[in-house]
């Protein structure tokens, strides 16, 4: 049974002999009206206030529940960003390696080539130093042969010729 402050002001008792004061249950019961009145009209500002709580509860744990799907898609954006930052380092470096590789392959080869080529040349040097040197020794003897051959009997064979002698 629901009681209001106007069922409290309005509420007569029957009258006994020997009862209570009836001035003091009337001024008893409208202190107790007063305070009830008071009472429910607090608890309705407590329910009103509960009530908006609640809504602003509903409503910043709407917030939080946003705001952790937007801090989880963005912490999930990060993790891929860094991995593809990461694989993308890691292919930078694999084709920096490989480019590096290639070009101390490269170098290597030239070297080597290099290399050849100062032998081969080395070889052709000494190979014509031989040839030159075999050629001029036979044209030196052709000659020598030559003169021996001009001059052999003669008497302007270097055989014959005196040479002026220094006396001192």
């Amino acid at each position: 049974m629901k009681i209001t402050p106007l069922d409290i002001y309005n509420k007569e008792f029957k009258k006994s002999t020997f009862g209570y004061n009836t001035d003091q249950v009337d001024e008893f019961m409208d202190d107790i009206g007063v305070a009830y009145e008071r009472l429910l009209k607090e608890m309705n500002n407590l329910k009103d206030e509960k009530q908006s709580l609640q809504e602003k509860l509903s409503s910043y744990k709407d917030i939080e529940e946003r705001l952790e799907n937007t801090l989880q898609v963005m912490q999930d954006t990060v993790d891929k960003r860094i991995e593809q930052a990461n694989n993308e380092a890691r292919m930078i470096v694999k084709e920096a390696e490989l480019k590096a590789q290639q070009i101390k392959d490269d170098a290597e080869k030239a070297v080597a080539q290099e290399r050849r080529n100062f032998e081969q040349l080395k070889e052709k040097k000494n190979f014509f130093k031989i040839r030159f040197q075999t050629l001029l020794e036979s044209h030196l003897e052709m000659l020598k042969e030559d003169d021996d051959r001009d001059y052999a009997g003669t008497e302007d064979s270097p055989d014959n010729i005196e040479f002026p002698q220094n006396h001192n």
